[in-house]
């Protein structure tokens, strides 16, 4: 079509006929602009479809990590169940109870104390936001959810690590002299292991 437009315009010049020229000439830019303009909205198209894809690929990791996330806040709760009922058995010694098995004080005692804590695996997100393409989640409830569950992180953090300082002044000191983690860590992970400990240990225990 241009090259139709090129021959028109150049027998114009030969005829002398100038007003025909700038017709011409004006029909052939608008061509031009035409096929700018349709190669960008092909490019744009081209670009979103690209962004597309990343935002899916980013969705997907962060399900990945928030499915994973699931599975160990799960394993928590049910290892945090298990310590609150060794913590009201262990109430109950110190209340007077009889101690049935010198073995089931030491997993009570360690299922108590034994430190464990979730670690957050939002990998995919925190890349994201390290990165500054937050922008790439198009879809508003689900950036500004990610960005909540980003903060509460945070929080469960600063809260963890005040809860770690606790058990260190109120619980691990105080009985490190005492109890022999060794054993008590063992008879954690299993309480039909057969472990030398003595009643009188038990009793100075209880009175700590």
């Amino acid at each position: 079509m241009i090259k139709f437009f090129r021959k028109i315009r150049q027998k114009t010049l030969t005829e002398n006929k100038f007003g025909k020229y700038l017709i011409y000439a004006i029909g052939e830019i608008v061509l031009v602009v035409i096929g700018i303009l349709i190669a960008l909205q092909i490019n744009n198209w081209n670009e979103k479809q690209i962004n597309r894809k990343q935002e899916l690929i980013i969705l997907e990791n962060i399900l990945q990590d928030l499915q994973n996330d699931k599975v160990g806040l799960t394993n928590i709760i049910e290892r945090r169940t298990s310590k609150a009922s060794s913590a009201e058995i262990m109430v109950n010694y110190y209340n007077g109870a009889k101690i049935d098995k010198l073995s089931d004080y030491y997993f009570h005692w360690t299922n108590v104390l034994y430190w464990e804590a979730h670690y957050p695996r939002n990998i995919a997100f925190k890349e994201l936001i390290n990165s500054g393409n937050v922008s790439k989640i198009k879809n508003a409830s689900i950036r500004n959810s990610l960005l909540d569950i980003s903060a509460s992180y945070e929080e469960l953090f600063a809260v963890r690590e005040h809860m770690y300082d606790d058990y260190a002044i109120y619980l691990y000191n105080p009985y490190a002299e005492i109890i022999d983690y060794g054993d008590a860590i063992k008879v954690w992970a299993n309480p039909n292991i057969e472990i030398e400990l003595s009643e009188e240990d038990v009793a100075v225990a209880l009175k700590t």
